[in-house]
């Protein structure tokens, strides 16, 4: 047997070298996934100030945020079954039209009307292009891969590219955004960026990716078949469960850190110091890739040692890490703690979201996983709509340093309740 499957290998090998060498992400592939990681980047050190200029105010600032939350997650799942019906690319497209909508509407005159709609507008937009350039490259990476070692092998080179990408796109717009913030206080400068680079990820896509195949419609009953399904996986105590209830504190943490942390930054900074936010958000990027890849090796080796109940534990030690971060940022009495705490969360989240997704798709049937990613997905969209709703009356009670500590006990007791629940199984069991 091992001199049989040693022969096998070899012949993989002789066959993977005579075969012409395709590239897992073509170039110019590539070009357009770094645009728009970039397009999101550029806002992204800066959306809760951006916000702030066009319109909102601490106490609205919240609910806005929440707005773009709230769309996503009601039209995630139909974009999703839009997305395989109608077509991937054409749904990337209308999703880029959607997102330079989105900031042209905050070239208004400002109100809290306009940052509404455009919240609104960039919610929608962000549903419509999840995953959709993504599936495109997975299934021609698929499809040019017939056997199971050399198909996982090139998806996972196409996947560390992608995560590559995104870190380097998003770093280098964190960087820009910064900069272009830093010049005008209006943020009309930075809005025409975002538009600018946007247009150029929305035409590569026309140019290079090519036209969508006639997709199957889905139909009424196979929507019903999916929620019966799901229903029925929820139905059962597991790992399923722990997902999904840790998923929703993370969309705690991640909102409290996304509205809060410029705040907090400009209050220790001082005035002045608009332009040091692209540089400590392209920190987070950097310590995010680290903390990716630190876990895909951690996390397999302690699967290897414990087995599945060790990837649960490590799951759950890192989300309570995760929380933990939220009061370091809080407490930081300078720049240099505060930076020190960025970067940690950053290490943290990322390292959990690699776990999480090795526990959730072990638990989950493979005719499932589309539908329970989608479901996990709401579930994140949720906890951060929670932390939007509460956010204005934490505020208007202990202001923008209390948010730390509030949203950090409201995390770690949602994990009390998963971790509970998972114990509550365990002893099922015996």
């Amino acid at each position: 047997m091992k001199n049989q499957r040693i022969r096998q290998g070899r012949i993989r090998r002789r066959r993977a070298a005579a075969r012409p060498h395709t590239p897992v992400l073509p170039w110019s592939h590539a070009a357009v996934f770094l645009l728009l990681n970039a397009s999101v980047g550029l806002e992204t050190p800066v959306l809760a100030l951006m916000l702030l200029a066009r319109g909102a105010t601490l106490g609205t600032l919240p609910l806005v945020m929440g707005v773009t939350l709230v769309v996503t997650a009601v039209c995630e799942v139909p974009s999703g079954i839009a997305a395989d019906a109608w077509g991937r690319r054409r749904l990337f497209c209308w999703a880029m039209a959607l997102q330079i909508a989105a900031h042209l509407v905050l070239l208004l005159p400002a109100s809290i009307v306009v940052v509404a709609v455009s919240s609104a507008l960039r919610g929608l937009a962000l549903a419509a292009r999840t995953g959709t350039l993504e599936a495109i490259e997975i299934d021609r990476a698929v499809e040019r891969h017939t056997d199971a070692t050399e198909r996982c092998t090139a998806l996972d080179a196409l996947n560390g590219r992608l995560a590559l990408l995104e870190s380097a796109g998003c770093g280098i717009g964190a960087l820009a955004g910064g900069l272009l913030a830093s010049l005008d206080a209006r943020y009309v400068l930075l809005i025409w960026c975002v538009v600018l680079v946007s247009a150029c990820a929305l035409a590569g896509a026309l140019l290079l990716y090519p036209s969508d195949e006639s997709g199957r419609a889905a139909t009424h009953h196979s929507a019903r078949q999916v929620l019966a399904d799901m229903r029925g996986l929820l139905a059962v105590p597991g790992d399923v469960r722990l997902v999904l209830v840790l998923s929703a504190s993370a969309g705690v943490i991640m909102l409290t850190v996304e509205t809060y942390w410029q705040l907090s930054f400009q209050q220790l900074a001082g005035s002045g110091s608009v332009w040091m936010l692209g540089p400590v958000n392209c920190v987070g990027m950097v310590a995010a890739a680290a903390g990716s890849a630190a876990a895909m090796r951690a996390g397999s080796a302690f699967s290897q040692a414990l087995g599945h109940g060790g990837r649960c534990r490590l799951y759950l030690l890192l989300h309570a890490a995760a929380a933990l971060c939220l009061l370091v940022l809080g407490a930081a009495p300078g720049i240099g703690p505060f930076v020190v705490g960025y970067a940690l969360y950053y290490v943290c989240i990322a390292a959990r979201s690699v776990i999480e997704q090795t526990v959730l798709h072990n638990a989950v049937p493979s005719q499932e996983r589309a539908s329970m990613a989608s479901v996990q997905s709401l579930s994140l969209r949720g906890g951060g709509a929670l932390a939007s709703a509460a956010g204005a009356g934490v505020i208007a009670a202990c202001g923008v340093p209390g948010t730390w500590p509030a949203f950090a006990v409201l995390a770690l007791l949602l994990e009390l309740v998963a971790f509970r629940g998972k114990d509550g199984e365990h002893t099922k069991r015996k």
